[in-house]
């Protein structure tokens, strides 16, 4: 792992809650996430272990702990370590065209994937 790694992760998580395009406009997007975790084979303890250093992050930084943004993050934190985990254990690319970046819908109708606006 590199030492922008955290940098890298935070700008990726920023982005898909809404925030500034700096992961697609600095490191590639989507696709590029999902081909540094190619061949990664994460395990379910890795994942779950992810999950709670973002948890302890988002207090330590003062994220909002009202149950409401809570749980909408909590969804997408689960819902995001899963799709990693899965994409750890292909071998092969992906086609960007499939693969937008994924915006998270803070729990709007119709379900929290939809690719970007471009």
């Amino acid at each position: 792992m590199s030492p922008d790694h955290p940098a890298h992760v935070a700008a990726f998580i920023g982005e898909v809650l809404g925030g500034p395009t700096t992961y697609s406009k600095e490191h590639g997007g989507h696709r590029e996430m999902v081909m540094h975790h190619l061949g990664k084979h994460l395990s379910e303890e890795q994942r779950r272990r992810w999950i709670n250093l973002l948890v302890d992050a988002a207090d330590e930084v003062g994220l909002p702990n009202d149950p409401e943004f809570r749980s909408a993050f909590m969804a997408y934190v689960e819902w995001g370590s899963r799709l990693a985990k899965m994409n750890s254990n292909l071998s092969e690319t992906c086609d960007p065209e499939t693969e937008p970046m994924p915006a998270w819908g803070w729990g709007v109708p119709g379900g929290p994937y939809r690719p970007s606006a471009k």
